[in-house]
């Protein structure tokens, strides 16, 4: 869809644009659970949790990472590193700001992500078959349950009390 003024953005384009930016934003904060990261490391980590679907550049990721660190969610700091120049590397970690953050989006997407997976992809599946596309639904059943056997162990190994 193109606007009719040239220069200016589509409302559809504008809203694409926040989606991917939040959403990057989300994954960064996540992925800095797991520590301080250099900022090529989170590239390679979310094209890693995302089967390399989604290679989001440094012109992309580099400027959230600033803006971030202006929100006080993540902060710049040194960590040694073996068999690098200097022995320090720069990497972003979480501020307790940003934890509190990353919690809180975690939480939501806890509650959202199953409801929608189970309309998306549970009841998609039983839609085709009621399309007649039987061997579809079977293969999409047995990646269903295999993902939930997936996260079954996952849950087991991860969400002890």
């Amino acid at each position: 869809m193109r606007c009719k003024k040239p220069g200016m953005k589509c409302r559809k384009q504008q809203r694409t644009q926040t989606v991917y930016k939040e959403s990057l934003r989300n994954l960064v904060l996540r992925i800095l659970l797991d520590g301080p990261l250099h900022g090529y490391e989170i590239m390679k980590r979310i094209e890693e949790v995302t089967n390399e679907r989604w290679k989001p550049a440094a012109g992309t990721l580099y400027p959230l990472l600033e803006q971030l660190v202006e929100e006080g969610l993540i902060e710049v700091a040194e960590i040694e590193v073996n068999n690098v120049r200097g022995g320090r590397r720069i990497a972003y970690q979480l501020t307790d700001k940003g934890l509190e953050e990353a919690t809180r989006i975690i939480k939501e997407a806890a509650k959202a992500k199953f409801d929608f997976t189970i309309f998306y992809i549970v009841r998609g599946a039983r839609a085709l078959r009621n399309y007649g596309l039987e061997d579809e639904y079977r293969e999409i059943c047995s990646i269903i349950k295999e993902g939930f056997s997936k996260l079954g162990v996952a849950i087991d190994e991860n969400c002890q009390d």
